[in-house]
């Protein structure tokens, strides 16, 4: 029997490195630090998972527990990758040439992962899927699990269905590979991994499993029909493995393998074939069927000798037709050999039989009954291994939830600024209001008969204690500053990118279809998106600065007022006449002005209410763990918009509570409206208290400019800084590193297209077009100059690589042979496939001549990452983008 080649990791594989990197840009605080920590664990797990494998392989004493180990470490790896994968984003390509540019590089986890071939362990596939890579998890546990089944002795009931077992759950996880592992590869695969090939081994497997219901039978010494049966059924299988050999891809891929795999299949099936027709010859002995059995046992005669022809066959199928010698050929021929002595022995004994007593007519074979098989061994169904359930994995979100709470809390920020912006816009409202019934000014008037009233006074103290106005005009001095350093860099950033996409453009058009690197204007459309965002608030920021600026022009003289001691500004305060001076405990209070008081006081009131009931709001709703919630609400099948609207809902009192503020402001308008016309009509005309409560009213207006000024301008500072840091700098240096990149790779272009003239001549000139390998954030990389030359790990493109593999022998089609095998394989009745041949295989790739052999696929670019997809490909290969 024989056992699934392992999958050996040649190259070491970081897997602490690119998940660190990625958990500590993307995640804070201690749960980061053990995730970390998690990732270096899992990454020593792995190098003695690859180092039990070899020993392994080697051990030929190895008991059933290292295996049952071994391929639990299997599994908890699996699980281990699941767990990567639903967590965090993780590329399905290799990181490009410009990956040290590319703005989004901590974004995305790239990994690699180089495994020996199954079949032929010269060979060697680099994969970046962590789809493909769990394939050849899954791969070497059927490999594990027909190792044990073949390592077992099976010389009584409990070892042969250990066995069994074993080529069972084998034959189920090759099963499981082929109908649901390799659909969710999107990438080149490596050869083990054809379609044809798993099924034949699973075939393989599940005829093995046949073999070892055929021996139980005979331990338990069942009928000849029931053996028969038995024995046809695990032929038909082999059979079945056979047909899944042919065709060009899966045979060139076993030619080049050292075993003969096609050969050995054959044998086994004419092996067990002959064993089925044997057993069919005892059961007509038993009917007394002397012909027919004579016929059978001629026929299983035959099939035995052509199953000894293939096997010498098969020692004669080396390089050059060399001899080659397993030690698994010795079993086999001892197998046929007692199977072909056995058939002759009763064949004369049947002969000399029929010939003296029963004088039956020997049968023609078309007078055979058929074999009706009967098939018992099934595979047995594999059971995925879930994500890990106690990962510290699970305590961090997932990107893609990260990003949604992201979103949601920025549109969640505009609401506020908004409800902020709506509340200072209701609060001028007010101050117009009362500024055109010349409130508090009319009553300041009335109280300041010896001077400027106390609480006015302590207003424009605290004014003067800030800077008064030279603190206005060095904020708005500062403000108009920071636009304009905001514009150069937004213009400068603009700029960059229209001279970059404009030398695109000419390059383009210069060169015509020579020129294939992918457009600028289609690698640039999220810098222009981010652009236009600036772009937005900036004009907005402008308009409200151009408002400041105004309103300080026109403010200037009532904020002139403010400016001096309380004894300079007392001596500016008009007096009354003489008739309308009357001492202050004299000059009763109307009930008109006493309720006057009471709304001017009231509407400062809803002012100040107004600011800190959406504070209270948004502090409140900010205090909720978004990421978190959402997360949980996923679990219960809850829909993110479902989220967002009762996460809203947190918010609905503090609206409620803004609404009824609007509507008591309204009402205490209208009230102050009427109680100001009341008062008037009770206050005699005076031209000296008219000039009184004009002074008051500028002054009252200057001290409302400082303060309204002083605030506004203060969030004019800090909205060009956040912009500045968050927006607008980052941006900048994305896109000078994207233009960097960018002439970096015309200058590889370039000197491309010179050597592909210089090389075709004048008159193919316009034909020759840069040859290209990989693919990179900002477009294809030059290939080294390897054509030609063996081919090596990371040259060129091999059969079954690409964006998603690369194969260290360069073209499969190549029609080198392999180097001759060593000859001690099989000594424990194991696959050859454990052995590694004496030398690599290193292929010699010719150059292809001619203008026709450099060219360039063609490629779309992400309108996300900008990285370069293949135009098969309907998403992003790097962060998963629709196309």
């Amino acid at each position: 029997m024989l056992s699934i080649g392992l999958k050996h990791c040649v190259e070491k594989t970081d897997l602490v490195k690119p998940v660190s990197r990625y958990i500590g840009a993307t995640y804070k605080g201690d749960d980061s630090k053990q995730a970390q920590q998690h990732a270096m664990t899992k990454h020593r797990d792995r190098v003695d998972l690859v180092t039990n494998l070899k020993t392994i392989a080697t051990n030929k004493k190895a008991k059933a527990d290292a295996f049952r180990s071994l391929i639990g470490k299997h599994y908890e790896y699996f699980a281990y990758l699941k767990s990567v994968q639903q967590r965090f984003r993780v590329a399905n390509a290799k990181a490009g040439w410009s990956f040290s540019l590319n703005p989004f590089a901590t974004k995305i986890i790239h990994l690699s992962f180089t495994w020996s071939d199954s079949f032929n362990r010269h060979l060697r596939f680099t994969s970046h899927d962590l789809e493909h890579e769990k394939a050849s998890i899954l791969l070497n546990i059927a490999a594990l699990e027909s190792l044990e089944g073949v390592r077992s002795d099976r010389e009584d009931q409990q070892d042969i269905k250990k066995a069994l077992h074993c080529f069972q759950n084998a034959a189920g996880t090759l099963e499981y590979i082929t109908s649901t592992q390799l659909r969710r590869i999107h990438t080149p695969k490596s050869g083990d991994l054809m379609p044809k090939l798993l099924l034949m081994l699973k075939e393989t497997m599940q005829g093995q499993a046949q073999e070892c219901v055929l021996e139980a039978c005979l331990l338990k010494k069942v009928k000849p029909s029931l053996l028969a049966s038995v024995a046809q059924a695990a032929s038909i299988q082999y059979r079945k493995a056979i047909g899944y050999c042919e065709g060009y891809q899966p045979g060139e891929w076993l030619r080049r393998c050292a075993y003969p795999w096609r050969m050995h299949l054959q044998f086994k099936e004419r092996t067990l074939r002959a064993r089925a027709i044997f057993y069919l010859s005892r059961s007509l002995m038993d009917d007394e069927k002397w012909g027919h059995e004579l016929a059978a046992l001629a026929k299983a005669l035959k099939t035995a000798k052509r199953a000894k022809q293939i096997l010498a066959d098969m020692k004669g199928s080396g390089l050059f037709n060399q001899k080659i010698q397993f030690a698994v050929f010795d079993r086999m021929a001892a197998e046929i050999d007692a199977i072909e002595k056995g058939i002759l022995k009763r064949h004369k004994t049947a002969l000399r039989e029929n010939e003296a007593i029963y004088h039956h007519r020997i049968a023609k074979e078309s007078q055979l009954p058929d074999i009706e098989a009967k098939l018992i061994a099934q595979p047995s169904a594999f059971a995925e291994p879930p994500a890990e359930s106690k990962s510290p994995y699970n305590n961090l979100i997932p990107a893609k939830i990260q990003e949604t709470a992201a979103a949601f809390r920025q549109e969640m920020k505009d609401l506020f600024a908004t409800k902020r912006e709506s509340s200072e816009e209701k609060a001028e409202q007010i101050r117009q209001s009362l500024q055109s019934l010349n409130l508090p000014a009319a009553l300041d008037a009335r109280e300041g008969l010896e001077g400027i009233p106390d609480p006015l006074w302590a207003r424009i103290e605290t004014l003067q204690t800030k800077g008064g106005m030279e603190h206005v005009d060095g904020l708005l001095k500062q403000v108009l500053s920071s636009q304009d350093k905001a514009w150069e860099i937004f213009n400068s950033t603009k700029s960059a990118l229209e001279v970059e996409q404009s030398d695109d453009a000419k390059l383009r058009v210069d060169f015509g279809g020579s020129w294939t690197r992918a457009p600028s204007r289609e690698l640039t459309v999220e810098f222009q998106n981010q652009l236009t965002t600036v772009e937005g608030y900036l004009k907005r920021a402008a308009h409200a600065d151009e408002k400041l600026t105004t309103k300080r022009k026109k403010q200037g003289g009532c904020m002139e007022l403010v400016v001096g001691s309380r004894s300079e500004i007392e001596a500016s305060v008009p007096k009354l006449s003489s008739k309308d001076q009357q001492p202050t405990q004299q000059t009763p209070e109307t009930p008109e002005e006493k309720a006057l008081k009471g709304n001017l006081d009231k509407l400062n009131k809803v002012i100040e209410a107004r600011a800190k009931i959406i504070s209270l709001a948004e502090s409140k709703f900010f205090e909720i763990e978004i990421d978190a919630e959402i997360l949980n609400d996923q679990a219960k099948k809850i829909s993110i918009e479902e989220t967002k609207t009762r996460l809203r809902s947190t918010i609905d009192l503090y609206t409620t509570k803004l609404d009824k503020i609007d509507t008591l402001q309204k009402d205490l308008l209208q009230q102050t409206q009427q109680n100001n016309d009341a008062w008037k009509d009770r206050l005699k005309a005076s031209p000296s208290m008219a000039a009184r409560s004009k002074f008051f009213g500028d002054l009252n207006a200057g001290v409302e400019a400082f303060e309204t000024l002083t605030n506004n301008l203060m969030q004019g500072l800090k909205f060009y800084g956040d912009c500045m840091a968050t927006y607008l700098n980052p941006l900048t240096s994305q896109v000078n590193d994207f233009i960097v990149a960018r002439e970096h790779e015309k200058k590889m272009y370039m000197d491309q297209i010179t050597r592909a003239l210089a090389a075709a001549g004048p008159s193919s000139a316009k034909a020759a077009q840069p040859s290209f390998s990989g693919q990179g954030m900002y477009g294809n990389v030059p290939v080294a100059q390897a054509i030609g030359t063996t081919s090596q790990k990371q040259g060129g493109q091999g059969g079954q690589g690409g964006a998603g593999g690369t194969s260290s022998t360069g073209n499969t089609n190549n029609s080198a042979p392999p180097s001759a095998p060593p000859t001690d394989w099989g000594n424990d009745g194991a696959a050859p496939m454990e052995i590694s041949p004496a030398k690599p295989i290193r292929v010699d790739v010719e150059p292809a001549s001619g203008p026709s052999a450099v060219t360039v696929k063609p490629e779309w670019a992400c309108k996300t990452c900008t990285y370069l997809n293949e135009m098969s490909d309907s998403k992003c290969a790097m962060c998963g983008t629709k196309r």
